[in-house]
């Protein structure tokens, strides 16, 4: 029965490609060595390889190295090839200040991942069913959740699959029994500290006698359904991030005022493709929200990544720092900066100066003291032709220059901005019928 559900499984959600690789992660409990056995059983007529990966996790000391043994032993037994690590969970949630479950989740997948590099894998199986999916559902139910929470976990996301899904933990128990399959026990299964084993030993068999004794099958038939309608709204929300994207950002008037549903969802996607994975809550979302109509320089920090707006955008992510400098323009030669350089050369007086807004033409002679530097504060620049002097800040605003690229090397004399490459020359740098000696100088950026 659960080779026909695996394979049904894996043919509807697409888990496993006929040539490809599958990774499965086995503890040495009954779930994943029921997991590993089927299939390899099926593997010939479907046409994909198995291998094997176990993490000693180190929580159990004596137990955890004898669990390792068993699945090396299984694995020969089987003839999956096996990967093997040892880890020190309970340090690193020392470390972290995490729980030992967290600790021992974010190691394991980690882990796995880096196993199915060695092992040419594309894809990592593990071993959660029907009855791990309740459990999950009913977790996200006491925390609060959104419609992704009821959802549970699903068949496939990314690399990882689930093909023992929608099997419940009584029929793996019936397969490794027909099979004759050894198994180890892990005792902490079996205690009630933790929120999840209350809810497998204690609130899930209480609800199952004494108000459905099919819980399990209607949760995990009511998230079946969710899927369906989390998958649609997923894929509009996609389609509204694409509409609004833009070269640096998204654009605020695309993504203002649209339905809740796919708004959120959207800027939950933004903030995964700028790596902010985890720690990500309701109050962020609305944060964000909230940034779209704010005004040009407003910006919110999130765990791990900084959100900003930009003129008509929201951009996610830290920006560098430029670092300050100061250094003497080099005429004739070239002025090396960390942001790019400046190529200068003394040149017959041209009859067209040209639309190349990072090649200026100067007057030579006034050039002995010029300085290439950052910006400071207070600098002013009087654009030729232009009716004055304004402030450095209030000409790129005027422009709607994005605050990350004012970071420009300026070309200076005295307390006056001379030259800033990409936009324009000052007034008084400018050649004109008693310049002597033309210099023509050039910006590269880095």
């Amino acid at each position: 029965m659960i080779r026909a559900i695996i394979r049904s499984t894996i043919e509807e959600y697409g888990l496993i490609q006929p040539g490809e690789t599958v990774l499965v992660g086995v503890s040495g409990g009954p779930d994943s060595v029921a997991l590993l056995h089927a299939l390899l059983s099926i593997s010939n007529a479907m046409g994909f390889r198995v291998a094997a990966a176990h993490l000693n996790h180190g929580i159990r000391a004596e137990a955890a190295d004898a669990d390792e043994q068993f699945v090396r032993e299984l694995c020969d037994v089987l003839g999956a090839p096996l990967w093997v690590e040892k880890a020190d969970v309970p340090a690193i949630a020392k470390q972290n200040g995490w729980t030992l479950e967290q600790a021992g989740r974010e190691e394991r997948y980690a882990f796995l991942h880096r196993v199915k590099e060695k092992a040419g894998a594309q894809r990592v199986a593990v071993a959660h069913h029907m009855d791990d999916q309740a459990e999950s559902i009913l977790l996200h139910l006491t925390r609060g959740t959104g419609l992704a929470g009821l959802v549970g976990m699903v068949p496939s996301r990314g690399d990882i699959i689930r093909p023992l899904l929608f099997v419940r933990r009584g029929d793996v128990e019936e397969y490794i029994a027909q099979e004759g399959l050894a198994y180890c026990v892990d005792a902490t299964n079996l205690e009630t500290g933790s929120t999840r084993n209350r809810l497998r030993l204690d609130v899930i068999p209480y609800i199952e006698e004494n108000i459905n004794p099919a819980f399990v099958d209607g949760l995990c038939s009511m998230a079946e359904l969710l899927l369906r309608d989390e998958t649609y709204l997923q894929e509009q929300a996609d389609r509204l991030l694409e509409d609004a994207r833009r070269e640096d950002g998204f654009d605020r008037e695309t993504l203002r005022n649209k339905p809740l549903p796919l708004l959120t969802r959207a800027l939950r996607a933004a903030l995964r493709e700028a790596g902010a994975y985890t720690d990500i809550e309701r109050v962020h979302i609305e944060q964000l929200i909230d940034l779209l109509s704010a005004r040009t320089g407003a910006a919110v920090q999130l765990p791990g990544i900084q959100a900003y707006v930009r003129y008509d955008l929201i951009c996610f992510g830290n920006p560098p720092e430029t670092p300050e400098f100061s250094l003497p323009f080099v005429p004739e030669g070239t002025t090396q900066t960390p942001l790019g350089d400046f190529e200068a050369r003394v040149v017959p007086r041209p009859t067209d100066f040209g639309s190349d807004r990072n090649v200026a033409f100067m007057d030579a002679d006034k050039l002995r003291d010029a300085v290439v530097r950052t910006r400071r504060e207070g600098d002013r620049v009087y654009p030729i032709g232009a009716p004055g002097r304004k402030k450095l800040k209030e000409y790129f605003i005027d422009r709607k220059v994005p605050r990350e690229k004012r970071a420009l090397p300026l070309l200076c004399v005295g307390e006056d901005v001379w030259f800033i490459p990409g936009f324009c020359s000052a007034e008084a740098s400018k050649v004109t019928a008693d310049t002597k000696r033309v210099m023509r100088i050039e910006y590269k950026q880095k």
